[in-house]
């Protein structure tokens, strides 16, 4: 059967499932099968596939401060500093030196509230301290908040690290100066990480997305640094994300049960460091649980390219909020992952179900 159509089979008989079925009972259609990847593709690899309009609409320029998202208002916390990797993206993909602007510009922002431990200060809005029916955040949380922002940095960094235009180019001599002079700090956040990786471990351990975070944070500023420790802790998260996964249908666990907007951002995650890693047995195992949770989360893409909410434990009308907002589904995380996963099995049917969600939710 064309894999079309064994898709489009696969949504209807969902179809026929959501609405026959209570959806606490609900089994979740599985297509798992093996699909082989290209092991030595790295980060830099994966994006210089992506169209280069894809790679612009994802950018958010900082404002003249270098606040990106809620900081722009006035600054809450780095976490929030989290689309820096985009800027990056730029410039690798379009070797463009105002996206290295930018993100000099980010990081000299970001860094400015560095706290002597080498956490940041969190200044939440009045609005929120004043809402009882947002909890103060705790020591967890301002940890995790990090974890996110070192995420973005140390893909940032390692892209950069990664590109022989960055590497080599005249224009880029200054600014390859300027974001060395940062490193100081940026072994000062590691510093923190480390110090606090078991809270990590205690407040993210039923969710694979933000122990993939983690993983990230420590994996790839524990090489940008050359910590060889700090690598094998982004190992160890990797390890607790992977005993998350649903070893029948292979999605990772949200919630007890399935999330097919969570499931796609712990899949991003997921690629983003398997293309960091060495090409090692326990690469292998990542990417066999990878395939699976991708073709679990393909299950869940209608025909029309909507990203059926039905079932899920965390994102669907009148579940999660964050901050005081509803969550919605993560389209752009999904669109990411049948983006990398088409480059990495080299097949190109994915790139065009990619382009089927963005039409639907454009």
């Amino acid at each position: 059967m064309p894999r079309f159509m064994r898709y489009l089979l696969i949504a209807l008989i969902h179809g026929i499932l959501l609405n026959s079925c209570d959806t606490t009972t609900e089994k979740a259609v599985s297509s798992c099968e093996t699909n082989a990847l290209n092991a030595s593709k790295n980060y830099n690899a994966l994006i210089v596939g992506f169209d280069e309009q894809l790679v612009l609409k994802a950018v958010e320029q900082p404002n003249d401060s270098g606040a990106l998202g809620r900081n722009k208002a006035n600054y809450f916390h780095v976490r929030f500093q989290i689309t820096m990797s985009k800027l990056t993206d730029l410039a690798v993909v379009s070797q463009r030196t105002d996206a290295l602007q930018a993100f000099l510009k980010n990081l000299e922002y970001s860094f400015n509230f560095q706290e002597e431990n080498g956490g940041f200060k969190l200044r939440a809005p009045l609005s929120l301290l004043n809402n009882p029916d947002i909890p103060t955040a705790n020591a967890g949380d301002r940890v995790s908040a990090v974890a996110f922002f070192a995420y973005s940095l140390g893909l940032s960094l390692i892209t950069l690290e990664n590109s022989d235009w960055y590497q080599s180019a005249e224009q880029t001599v200054l600014i390859r100066d300027q974001v060395r002079g940062f490193n100081s700090k940026i072994a000062l956040t590691l510093t923190y990480l480390k110090t606090n990786q078991n809270i990590l471990k205690q407040v993210d351990k039923n969710a694979p997305n933000r122990l993939l975070f983690d993983a990230i944070a420590f994996y790839s500023l524990g090489t940008y640094i050359e910590d060889r420790q700090a690598q094998e802790i982004g190992i160890d998260f990797i390890a607790l994300a992977l005993d998350l996964v649903d070893e029948t249908s292979g999605y990772f666990i949200e919630g007890g049960g399935w999330d097919s907007s969570y499931n796609g951002v712990a899949l991003q995650l997921g690629f983003e460091i398997y293309s960091m890693l060495p090409d090692e047995a326990s690469k292998e195992v990542l990417g066999e649980k990878l395939v699976c949770a991708t073709e679990w989360q393909i299950s869940r893409i209608l025909p029309d390219g909507e990203i059926s909410t039905a079932g899920n434990t965390r994102v669907f009308p009148g579940g999660e909020s964050f901050l005081g907002r509803e969550k919605t589904v993560d389209v752009k995380s999904t669109v990411r992952t049948l983006l990398y996963y088409a480059i990495l099995t080299e097949d190109s049917f994915y790139k065009d179900l990619a382009n089927t969600v963005l039409r639907f939710y454009q």
